[in-house]
Protein backbone atom coordinates (compact mmCIF):
# COMPACT_ATOMS: atom_id res chain seq x y z
CA UNK A 1 0.00 0.00 0.00
CA UNK A 2 1.39 3.40 -0.91
CA UNK A 3 1.75 6.15 1.61
CA UNK A 4 0.49 9.69 1.13
CA UNK A 5 4.07 10.90 0.61
CA UNK A 6 4.60 8.32 -2.16
CA UNK A 7 1.38 9.36 -3.86
CA UNK A 8 2.30 13.04 -3.60
CA UNK A 9 5.77 12.37 -5.02
CA UNK A 10 4.26 10.39 -7.91
CA UNK A 11 1.74 13.11 -8.61
CA UNK A 12 4.45 15.82 -8.59
CA UNK A 13 6.61 13.77 -10.92
CA UNK A 14 3.73 13.35 -13.35
CA UNK A 15 2.83 17.03 -13.29
CA UNK A 16 6.30 18.51 -13.46
CA UNK A 17 7.97 15.97 -15.74
CA UNK A 18 6.40 15.84 -19.15
CA UNK A 19 6.36 12.19 -20.16
CA UNK A 20 8.21 10.85 -17.14
CA UNK A 21 11.06 8.40 -17.61
CA UNK A 22 9.59 5.14 -18.98
CA UNK A 23 12.31 3.12 -17.27
CA UNK A 24 12.70 4.31 -13.67
CA UNK A 25 15.56 2.87 -11.58
CA UNK A 26 14.87 -0.72 -10.65
CA UNK A 27 16.34 -0.57 -7.14
CA UNK A 28 12.99 0.41 -5.65
CA UNK A 29 11.09 -2.25 -7.58
CA UNK A 30 10.53 -5.81 -6.48
CA UNK A 31 11.99 -8.72 -8.46
CA UNK A 32 8.78 -9.50 -10.31
CA UNK A 33 8.47 -5.99 -11.73
CA UNK A 34 12.22 -5.68 -12.39
CA UNK A 35 11.93 -8.73 -14.67
CA UNK A 36 9.39 -6.88 -16.86
CA UNK A 37 11.07 -6.62 -20.26
CA UNK A 38 8.12 -6.40 -22.66
CA UNK A 39 7.60 -3.08 -24.42
CA UNK A 40 4.25 -2.16 -25.98
CA UNK A 41 3.49 0.30 -28.79
CA UNK A 42 -0.03 0.88 -30.04
CA UNK A 43 -0.55 0.00 -33.74
CA UNK A 44 -4.20 0.99 -33.93
CA UNK A 45 -6.90 2.15 -31.57
CA UNK A 46 -8.43 -0.90 -29.87
CA UNK A 47 -12.04 -1.79 -29.22
CA UNK A 48 -12.41 -1.87 -25.45
CA UNK A 49 -15.63 -2.14 -23.44
CA UNK A 50 -17.06 1.28 -22.69
CA UNK A 51 -16.94 0.46 -18.97
CA UNK A 52 -13.15 0.18 -19.12
CA UNK A 53 -12.60 3.34 -21.20
CA UNK A 54 -11.83 5.92 -18.54
CA UNK A 55 -9.44 8.88 -18.55
CA UNK A 56 -6.44 6.84 -17.42
CA UNK A 57 -6.93 4.23 -20.11
CA UNK A 58 -7.42 6.86 -22.82
CA UNK A 59 -4.35 8.78 -21.69
CA UNK A 60 -2.26 5.61 -21.57
CA UNK A 61 -3.39 4.54 -25.04
CA UNK A 62 -2.63 8.01 -26.36
CA UNK A 63 0.95 7.85 -25.07
CA UNK A 64 1.30 4.28 -26.38
CA UNK A 65 0.33 5.53 -29.84
CA UNK A 66 3.25 7.95 -29.91
CA UNK A 67 5.98 5.97 -28.16
CA UNK A 68 6.67 2.53 -26.72
CA UNK A 69 6.04 1.96 -23.01
CA UNK A 70 6.34 -0.98 -20.66
CA UNK A 71 4.01 -2.28 -17.96
CA UNK A 72 6.02 -0.57 -15.24
CA UNK A 73 5.61 2.81 -16.97
CA UNK A 74 1.85 2.33 -17.15
CA UNK A 75 1.66 1.43 -13.46
CA UNK A 76 3.83 4.41 -12.47
CA UNK A 77 2.08 6.98 -14.65
CA UNK A 78 -1.57 6.10 -14.30
CA UNK A 79 -3.82 5.30 -11.40
CA UNK A 80 -4.68 1.92 -12.92
CA UNK A 81 -4.25 -1.12 -10.71
CA UNK A 82 -2.09 -4.08 -11.70
CA UNK A 83 -5.04 -6.26 -12.68
CA UNK A 84 -6.49 -3.45 -14.83
CA UNK A 85 -3.18 -2.94 -16.63
CA UNK A 86 -2.76 -6.67 -17.19
CA UNK A 87 -6.31 -6.99 -18.48
CA UNK A 88 -5.89 -4.02 -20.84
CA UNK A 89 -2.57 -5.34 -22.19
CA UNK A 90 -4.04 -8.79 -22.68
CA UNK A 91 -6.96 -7.35 -24.68
CA UNK A 92 -4.58 -5.26 -26.78
CA UNK A 93 -2.47 -8.31 -27.60
CA UNK A 94 -5.54 -10.43 -28.38
CA UNK A 95 -6.81 -7.75 -30.79
CA UNK A 96 -3.33 -7.42 -32.33
CA UNK A 97 -3.57 -3.71 -31.57
CA UNK A 98 -0.06 -3.48 -30.09
CA UNK A 99 3.44 -4.25 -31.22
CA UNK A 100 5.20 -6.19 -28.45
CA UNK A 101 8.99 -6.12 -28.20
CA UNK A 102 11.08 -8.07 -25.73
CA UNK A 103 13.79 -5.66 -24.53
CA UNK A 104 15.80 -8.51 -23.01
CA UNK A 105 17.25 -9.34 -26.42
CA UNK A 106 18.80 -5.86 -26.62
CA UNK A 107 20.65 -6.09 -23.31
CA UNK A 108 24.42 -6.48 -23.57
CA UNK A 109 25.56 -10.01 -22.92
CA UNK A 110 27.47 -10.58 -19.69
CA UNK A 111 31.06 -11.34 -20.58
Amino acid sequence: MTSAVDRLFRWCRQIFTPLADPFPPTEALDDAVAEDTLIYRLRRWPQLPSASMNTDVSRTLSVMSTRPVNRRWILNNSSLHEHEVDSMLQRLVEQDAVEVTDAAKYRPSAA
